[in-house]
């Protein structure tokens, strides 16, 4: 370790700029002599006022460097400077927003140096563990042998799961099935409720508005698409509907009739949900909200599929479901 004659600051002599105040050290025509501190006699050096370099230093080309974890990169130059300089040695730049060299994921995880200790710890003291003997070192070289076994054993289950598919339809099956009892014990259980009266406040002959609760799929309500078709379902008890299953149209003839697109749902509470429907033959799973507490639900029909061939809204079948 050198003292500097510019700034008075101590540090190493192979370094362009002072690590503390950042002033350049080396000029081409003035070359700054390094003067040795002197042993005898204890030195106190007070640190002097941050000057910036009145010109660029000389170029200079790039050298090769080794970088090790906790280094700090110069933003300016990329060279790599100890964690304890404020100033880039090369350049003088502030390292006060350098990156910092980090260490490999990998080297993290198969290699584990000795654990450093700050100053005052020892092992055994103010819960620092203490240094076992033989057979504690022999069960930590067991734990970095099962560990790396294990991290190998991931890395091939991932490369046989991506390569070969018959394993990860198998993985899939068995996450599948694993997921499927896990949610079981978290999912509400749904109950089939039947209202207790149907009405409508308008129908077609033959087609009346029971018959969308008939449990049968052959049978449809119907009526004229004027005005705002409206079904009534009206229960013995008060309900928390959570789910319906919507036939749409006419079972028969799918295409004879306008099918619902909206269904808007008001509940005796005076709460409203919408129910928006797909124009398919197919049984459609609708979830409901905002039922709780009900004991009759309007059904309106505000949107619709519309038909080519016919002039009357048909529904085959509604099936509700409440929470049980």
């Amino acid at each position: 370790m050198v003292i500097y004659r510019e700034c008075g600051h101590q540090g190493p002599a192979d370094v362009e700029f002072c690590g503390e105040c950042g002033r350049y050290l080396k000029w081409d025509d003035e070359e700054p002599v390094a003067v040795r501190q002197p042993v005898a006699q204890a030195q106190v050096v007070q640190p002097a006022e941050p000057l910036a370099p009145v010109r660029q230093p000389p170029q200079r080309t790039a050298e090769e460097q080794v970088l090790r974890p906790g280094d700090l990169i110069c933003g300016r130059c990329g060279k790599g400077n100890v964690p304890t300089r404020n100033f880039c040695g090369r350049c003088g730049a502030s390292l006060a927003e350098s990156e910092v060299v980090k260490t490999s994921w990998w080297r993290r995880l198969f290699r584990r140096g000795p654990r450093e200790h700050k100053a005052g710890e020892r092992p055994g003291k103010d819960g620092v563990r203490r240094r076992v003997g033989r057979a504690g070192a022999a069960r930590r070289q067991v734990g970095k042998a099962v560990r790396r076994v294990i991290a190998v054993m991931l890395v091939l289950s991932a490369l046989i799961y991506a390569l070969y598919q018959p394993f990860r339809g198998a993985i899939n099956t068995a996450a599948a099935g694993l997921w499927s009892q896990v949610t079981g014990i978290f999912e509400t259980k749904l109950n089939p409720v039947r209202p207790s009266k149907v009405t409508a406040n308008a129908q077609s002959p033959g087609h009346p508005g029971n018959l969308v609760s008939d449990n049968a799929k052959n049978t449809f309500w119907a009526a004229t698409a004027q005005g705002e078709p409206v079904l009534v379902f009206t229960f013995d008890h008060p309900v928390d509907l959570r789910k319906a299953i919507v036939h749409s149209g006419n079972g028969a003839n799918f295409q004879a009739a306008h099918r619902p697109k909206t269904l808007h749902l008001v509940f005796s509470t005076g709460k409203t949900y919408d129910m928006v429907l797909a124009d398919t033959p197919d049984a459609q799973e609708i979830p409901i909200e905002n039922s709780a507490g009900a004991t009759s639900v309007e059904l309106h029909v505000v949107g619709l599929h519309r038909s080519l061939d016919g002039m009357d809204v048909a529904i085959s079948e509604i099936e509700l479901f409440e929470a049980g």
